[in-house]
């Protein structure tokens, strides 16, 4: 099976941002979670520059992306978008900086309980990638 986080990063970044995803959250890593929220950090070399954000309540989405070669949303650098239903979720990246929660969690937030960047659950481990726990 392929997987994306096996394509070169440069690749990643334009099929992420191709895709209407700002984040590419198989590149980041964990530094504090509790369940359904995290902060993470994305690595230089993942397109951190910029501001991106979306929040989502049920199947209505409002989105920001402020990122170099991000698609243009519906208003520009904002606007609502609608797709499944997916309950609550929240995004927000500033530079290499992202924090995320869901509820319920979902492929984007796993469940997961780190602190100072020691993952307790569901592995054990330092600096844990979110790729690592996404799949489980």
């Amino acid at each position: 099976q392929y997987h994306a986080y096996h394509k070169p990063i440069s690749l990643l970044i334009i099929s992420k941002l191709e895709m209407g995803d700002a984040v590419d959250e198989h590149e980041l890593t964990l530094c504090c979670a509790l369940c359904c929220a995290n902060c993470s950090t994305l690595p230089c070399a993942s397109g951190w520059c910029g501001v991106s954000g979306k929040v989502g309540c049920c199947c209505l989405n409002i989105e920001v992306c402020l990122k170099p070669g991000a698609p243009c949303l519906p208003l520009c650098c904002c606007g609502p978008t609608c797709d499944g239903c997916k309950g609550l979720s929240s995004q927000l990246q500033c530079c290499c900086v992202v924090l995320n929660a869901a509820i319920p969690c979902n492929d984007e937030v796993p469940v997961a309980v780190v602190v100072g960047g020691l993952m307790l659950f569901p592995k054990c481990g330092c600096c844990v990638k979110q790729r690592e726990i996404m799949e489980r």
